[in-house]
């Protein structure tokens, strides 16, 4: 009969109690500063012959605590900067509000709808049909592109002389 891994215990947590945000700031600034100086605090730890090791470094560093960290500074009533997730959380709400009226409230789709058809003949009505190109602007676009593709050329050909060149001298 194949066994496979034993499942956890039970875990039973007995109370709760809530405590102050001054007393959760002293007791997280406390674990962070073991963490600090102690890998066994740090979340991350891994556990060698000589005890617990740090698997922080300065490339990588520990994310959990960086997260704890931001924790504590919220508790101390510091303002930190964006975070990713809300900014776009923010962006979704800047789309929502384009629509907002504004005096804060929601504008009529009918009203909105109106102004948009509005729009519509009006940009009907400015339209005058395709416009006319002179000659002379069109010759000029044409001299602009063969000469863009004459000086590629000349490039093109500047770097196989100058490769070719570096090879020669790298086989003497």
């Amino acid at each position: 009969m194949a066994t496979g891994p034993s499942p956890l215990p039970p875990t039973f947590i007995l109370n709760s109690k809530s405590i102050s945000q001054s007393a959760a700031h002293d007791f997280l600034a406390a674990y962070i500063d073991l963490a600090a100086t102690d890998p066994a605090y740090q979340p991350n730890a891994g556990i060698s012959e000589h005890g617990p090791v740090s698997r922080t470094t300065a490339a990588a560093p520990n994310l959990t605590i960086h997260n704890l960290k931001r924790v504590k500074a919220g508790l101390a009533g510091e303002v930190l900067g964006r975070d990713l997730a809300l900014a776009k959380l923010e962006e979704g709400d800047a789309q929502q509000q384009q629509q907002v009226g504004a005096n804060g409230d929601w504008e009529d789709a009918k009203k909105f709808q109106e102004g948009e058809n509005g729009d519509a003949v009006q940009d009907e009505n400015d339209a005058q049909g395709p416009m006319e190109v002179d000659d002379v602007e069109q010759d000029a676009g044409a001299l602009d592109k063969e000469e863009r593709k004459r000086k590629k050329k000349e490039r093109r050909l500047a770097e196989k002389r100058a490769k070719a060149k570096a090879e020669t001298q790298a086989e003497e």
